[in-house]
């Protein structure tokens, strides 16, 4: 009997347990989503030992698989979005001057510019 779904399930379950541990740290949230894919690559099987092989069941399983990998990297994303708000939130207390903070806005807007480049 398959149990894809509950393999799968127990996946992410897993992975989003480890990312909550992480507390935002951009390092250990990229190490669960190694985890993460290779635990699904253990939980899906391979395409050759599916009995009813057709295009939609292969279609099922790729999807599951393309969304959890854009959900881990979304939270990467996320995590390096707080980043730098708390950064800009940081520079934004401790300047006196509002130029000097322009400044500082500007360089967190072109970082976050790359940040969505980079994920999304």
């Amino acid at each position: 009997m398959s149990s894809y779904s509950s393999n799968i399930s127990k996946c992410l379950f897993n992975w989003s347990k480890k990312a909550q541990e992480c507390s935002g740290d951009i390092h250990c949230i990229e190490e669960c989503t190694k985890e993460l894919r290779n635990y699904m690559d253990i939980a899906f099987p391979p395409s050759t030992k599916i009995k009813f092989e057709s295009d939609k069941t292969n279609y099922i399983l790729s999807t599951i698989f393309f969304l959890s990998n854009r959900l881990a990297k979304a939270m990467i994303g996320l995590s390096e979005l707080d980043k730098i708000m708390e950064e800009l939130e940081e520079a934004g207390k401790e300047s006196q001057d509002n130029d000097e903070y322009k400044s500082v806005e500007e360089n967190k807007k072109i970082e976050l510019n790359e940040i969505l480049a980079k994920y999304f």
